[in-house]
């Protein structure tokens, strides 16, 4: 009887190793299955919420992606990083899409992220007369130190145009200093570095809750060079090279990307949007009601699309301002699986 036990408990014993092994290799076969992505993001934007939420519910893997996400400071940046393979996916706006095109690069959008999210903020004691005047503001900026997230990013972009606008001299006029996203540019305007900062959430709420800065131009009502508001700002982009070779790919990032968007449109997930936004942004200082303010505002500005039709208003301001030779071809540029409209959640 004893030895039946023996020959029992050992029979047992092999079948959970055997159940064990096997599901060590069927893990190790999902885990060589999914394709490895590199996607550059900027760091502390609250407009990353979909890229932190994908990561944070797991939408990466059930697409069948194992991703890393890279931090990148600017545009520019996010161009070069793509350029040497640094990264396989980024973010960009169809300014920088431009000026990467006609250096030879060739990238394309293969899934919206955002709507015009750039404010202009200021040292709080800072003399401003021609607040909420355009151009004239800009005037009233003349011999500043301007804070951007790096020389030649699409914040400065935005910025030479208004300075042309307000008849400045981009080279002479203003002292251009690149002091990164919110988590460094944000100190730098606070300890007097900048006088003034171009940037998005959470970076405008932070300034003005602890009182040393003040919205003084906002994109995103439509204020500044052209009727900027409701146009969609950011997207996903890739090389054309890398959507044709990776198509598998593409189609994973354009999965995860709009699960992403229904998932923290719905109501009942706000708090647990919270927690994941909270663990990817400066924001320490806020209240609870701050932060949950702030991140019920931007909710509404995300989409998984990114309209050609709106490509005017982006080349109408680049060809002006002469940022631009050659206006940013929307039917060149529209990777072909790009979503055209609003998911069905």
């Amino acid at each position: 009887m004893k030895q039946g036990n023996a020959i029992q408990r050992a029979l047992s014993a092999y079948c959970v190793a055997g159940a064990i092994a096997a599901g060590s290799i069927a893990g190790t076969a999902r885990a060589a299955d999914e394709m490895e992505v590199k996607i550059g993001y900027y760091p502390g934007a609250t407009f990353h919420l979909p890229l932190y939420v994908a990561d944070a519910k797991g939408f990466y893997k059930q697409a069948g992606l194992n991703p890393t996400l890279i931090a990148v400071s600017n545009g520019p940046l996010m161009s070069s990083q793509m350029g040497s393979g640094a990264i396989d996916f980024g973010h960009q706006p169809p300014s920088n899409v431009g000026l990467a095109r006609e250096q030879g690069m060739d990238q394309v959008f293969i899934v919206g992220n955002v709507t015009m999210p750039w404010v202009l903020i200021a040292k709080k004691d800072l003399k401003v007369p021609n607040k909420g005047k355009y151009p004239d503001v800009i005037r009233d900026l003349k011999g500043l130190n301007w804070g951007v997230y790096g020389r030649g990013s699409d914040g400065e972009v935005f910025m030479r145009v208004m300075a042309g606008d307000a008849g400045l001299d981009v080279d002479k006029d203003m002292a251009w200093i690149g002091v990164g996203g919110p988590p460094t540019g944000l100190p730098a305007l606070k300890a007097g570095r900048i006088d003034v900062y171009m940037t998005i959430a959470p970076a405008p709420t932070v300034a003005e809750a602890l009182g040393y800065g003040t919205t003084i131009m906002d994109l995103r009502k439509g204020e500044g060079p052209g009727d900027f508001k409701g146009i969609h700002y950011n997207a996903i982009v890739t090389l054309r090279k890398t959507a044709q070779s990776k198509p598998k790919a593409v189609a994973a990032i354009v999965d995860a990307t709009i699960k992403a968007h229904c998932w923290l449109r719905k109501p009942e997930n706000f708090n647990e949007l919270l927690t994941i936004a909270k663990a990817r942004l400066p924001v320490g200082e806020l209240s609870e009601k701050q932060f949950s303010d702030m991140i019920r505002e931007n909710v509404a500005t995300f989409t998984p699309t990114m309209p050609a039709s709106q490509f005017k208003t982006w080349n109408d301001m680049l060809l002006r301002a002469k940022v631009l030779k050659q206006a940013v071809p929307a039917d060149q540029t529209q990777w072909k699986t790009i979503p055209e409209k609003e998911p069905a959640c």
